[in-house]
């Protein structure tokens, strides 16, 4: 954890304790919470995984694969940056505009990107030490695409520019909603990956499966939420036009429980 820290630190170019304490900018802390529970998460994929022939073997290994998941954690930082919240830089609208919309979302996206290296780093694969190295890279790159097509549907089922209340109007609704989709779709993403493998084909259907099931129900759970959950109002036109951060709360944790309701039907 130390180690990501000190990683998270070089790779940042703002002093990020400055803006924690000099600035009590919410929208770093927001988004550097979700980094650390995301590197625990990744981490602890690491703890759990296959053991070693000895003490010493599983002390290496733990070490190995730490350092993957740092490295992998801060690289899913760039795909947020470049292909999530493609529309403007986050870490302008982090540190200049203190845009708490920016650091919800990124937190959302560290979470899920946790769950993913998680599951990537913990399989079982009955084989060499390379080839859990290599599908372990493999099932990371697929998460992140799901991710990035993820964030792309997401603004496909919402009425408003999800890009446009974030960055512009500094929406912390919006992003509450967008990060606890994000959140969701990494729950989903885990369980896809987790488990001893079968074979690469018979894999990629199960996760092909699994994220196709996943967007259906989440898409529905979205509809859910305006007809049960918010009767009286759209929950678009709450989060995008109102600002209601309340609503926002209720969105994502509809998303959130359709994961785990997901993850636990199967």
């Amino acid at each position: 954890m130390w180690v990501g820290k000190l990683i998270r630190d070089l790779l940042t170019r703002y002093k990020i304790n400055e803006q924690l304490t000099g600035k009590n900018n919410a929208a770093v802390g927001v988004a550097l919470m979700g980094y650390y529970v995301g590197l625990a998460i990744a981490i602890a994929g690491v703890l759990v995984g296959p053991e070693g022939e000895s003490l010493g073997t599983d002390l290496l290994m733990v070490a190995l694969y730490s350092v993957i998941a740092i490295v992998l954690l801060n690289i899913s930082a760039l795909v947020n940056d470049k292909l999530i919240l493609y529309k403007f830089d986050n870490q302008k609208e982090l540190v200049d505009d203190q845009n708490s919309g920016t650091g919800t979302t990124m937190a959302g996206s560290y979470i899920a990107t946790g769950l993913i290296v998680n599951a990537a780093v913990s399989g079982e694969t009955g084989g060499q030490w390379w080839e859990g190295l290599v599908a372990c890279l493999v099932f990371f790159a697929l998460g992140q695409l799901v991710l990035v097509l993820a964030g792309l549907w997401y603004q496909l089922i919402t009425s408003y520019d999800v890009h446009k209340v974030i960055g512009e109007d500094n929406n912390t609704a919006a992003g509450i909603g967008f990060g606890g989709f994000l959140l969701a779709i990494g729950f989903v993403l885990r369980a896809a990956m987790a488990g001893e493998s079968i074979s690469w084909g018979v894999d990629l259907i199960s996760f092909a499966l699994y994220v196709l099931i996943a967007l259906v129900l989440l898409t529905i759970g979205r509809m859910i939420t305006d007809k049960v959950f918010l009767p009286k109002a759209s929950i678009s036109d709450e989060i995008g036009g109102q600002g209601n951060i309340a609503a926002a709360a209720i969105a994502a944790a509809i998303y959130v429980t359709i994961a785990v309701l997901i993850v636990s039907s199967v």
